[in-house]
């Protein structure tokens, strides 16, 4: 049996913090321009008092962190197994606000890995959770990728 089972503990080697300089590249790149993200007067009469990431761009530096280094890559081609297609995120929920320097680090474990029709394809599952400097869960998703064994 592989190291790849329901519960495997995916290891996340970073943390990101998160400054001004980040939120407004981040936020230029995907055009998620709400006033509450992008205009600092309006956000500063919301209950955040300041400019917050918007929850498309925390997914990405949440999957970016557990990513980062080939940790997924990595881990599966332990059991001969490589990234074939990203197939998509369930179940996502956004817990908490991420504001300026706020620092994020992730922590990921596998659902499954299950043979597809095709015996040459898998999917794997694996849920992430990303949280602040102040151990405050700040998102958590599922997340399934197709993967092939090896030759």
């Amino acid at each position: 049996m592989g190291k790849i089972v329901a519960g495997t503990k995916i290891s996340c080697r970073v943390n990101r913090t998160l400054d001004k300089g980040d939120f407004s590249i981040l936020h230029q790149l995907n055009w998620f321009n709400m006033s509450v993200h992008s205009n600092s007067e309006y956000a500063g009469g919301t209950w955040f008092k300041e400019r917050s990431l918007a929850g498309p761009i925390i997914f990405t530096v949440a999957d970016g962190l557990i990513h980062n280094a080939d940790n997924i890559a990595g881990l599966l081609a332990g059991d001969g197994y490589e990234i074939y297609a990203y197939i998509g995120v369930d179940n996502m929920k956004i817990t908490s606000p991420v504001m300026f320097g706020d620092t994020l680090r992730a922590e990921a474990e596998v659902i499954e890995l299950r043979p597809t029709k095709n015996p040459e394809r898998f999917l794997f599952v694996y849920q992430n959770r990303a949280y602040n400097q102040r151990d405050q869960q700040v998102i958590e998703y599922q997340t399934t990728m197709m993967v092939t064994k090896k030759e």
